[in-house]
């Protein structure tokens, strides 16, 4: 019997209470969030992956999705790191520009 045959919660193994270990198909959301962030870090100049890594982090932890709390988080810090090492950069750079002769 392959995966996808299977059923999540054979003959109810699953413990009440547990957290069920959750899909990016089951948060798509948190999980897009996670993959505008990673993308913010490798094309971070852009600068439009980490406003997305930021907005779908939040619309996910509003319509509090399933299992997607964690990636939502992981999204918004990676977006919120990309976006102030963004502000870094651009704040040097018209240091720079303003104090050179």
């Amino acid at each position: 019997m392959s995966d996808a045959d299977r059923p999540d919660d054979i003959g109810g193994s699953t413990r009440a209470g547990a957290p069920q270990v959750g899909r990016f198909s089951d948060t798509p959301l948190a999980a897009g969030s996670v993959a505008a962030g990673l993308a913010g870090v490798v094309v971070g100049f852009l600068f439009v992956p980490q406003l997305l890594a930021l907005a779908l982090g939040g619309l996910s932890l509003a319509r509090r999705e399933a299992n997607g709390r964690g990636r939502a988080l992981l999204g918004i810090g990676l977006g919120l790191l990309t976006t102030l090492l963004w502000g870094v950069v651009l704040a040097l750079l018209l240091k720079w520009w303003v104090t050179s002769p």
